[in-house]
């Protein structure tokens, strides 16, 4: 059986890597085999390219892009695709619903350009289910002070670039309802965490979570 991808969506702040920890363990728990990765990133040369991201800050936008959609393309043809051929659950830290916030929405390149990239890179393909945590401006931005993750531009934006990127992703739930869901990332990460279960349960019934013992809070 084809496994299924999981992509979890937000802005900086809002929880993605703890949820999707979390996730792996719950799923990995249930005996499912399980498969953790991260955009830019998820092997060797995608790693190097997200250095790369890194380093060079002041990089021309579409350059920016290109290289994006380029580590993207390697990571899904070399680790997504073979793991989904071994019916693995993959899970992954963000993907190109991404780029079309943060190059897109937040820095002016024409969405249908984003597009066509992704057409280019990744044809029809789509996450199974898309978890687009979501939570209020100020709090992303307090998260990220708080527990001194500011590391670049995008960490230390202002509310009202937070905010512009909360609606990108809210768009994203909107525009792709058939993979994706809105899930309200307030609150504590055991009240997320069982958010998200809920959802991940009612879109997997083959799981089958409930007879193996897993109870899920409201």
């Amino acid at each position: 059986m084809r496994g299924k991808f999981i992509t979890l969506e937000g802005g900086d702040g809002v929880g993605k890597s703890t949820q999707a920890s979390l996730l792996e363990q719950r799923l990995r728990d249930l005996g499912e085999k399980i498969y953790l990765t991260r955009e830019p990133g998820g092997n060797e040369l995608c790693e190097q390219i997200r250095d790369l991201l890194k380093i060079f800050r002041k990089m021309d936008r579409i350059c920016s892009l290109l290289l994006l959609f380029a580590a993207r393309r390697e990571h899904f043809i070399q680790t997504i695709s073979p793991l989904l051929e071994r019916g693995y659950f993959v899970i992954c830290d963000r993907f190109y619903d991404s780029s079309l916030v943060y190059q897109g929405v937040l820095e002016g390149i024409p969405i249908e350009s984003i597009l066509k990239l992704k057409r280019l890179t990744l044809e029809d393909f789509e996450p199974d289910l898309t978890l687009v945590l979501d939570v209020k401006a100020e709090s992303s931005a307090y998260r990220l002070k708080s527990r001194h993750l500011i590391q670049d531009e995008y960490d230390a934006m202002d509310i009202e670039k937070h905010d512009r990127i909360r609606e990108g992703f809210r768009k994203i739930a909107e525009t792709f309802s058939f993979r994706a869901t809105l899930i309200d990332a307030e609150g504590t990460q055991e009240a997320v965490h069982s958010r998200i279960l809920a959802v991940v349960e009612k879109k997997f019934a083959h799981l089958d979570l409930k007879c193996k013992g897993i109870q899920f809070k409201a």
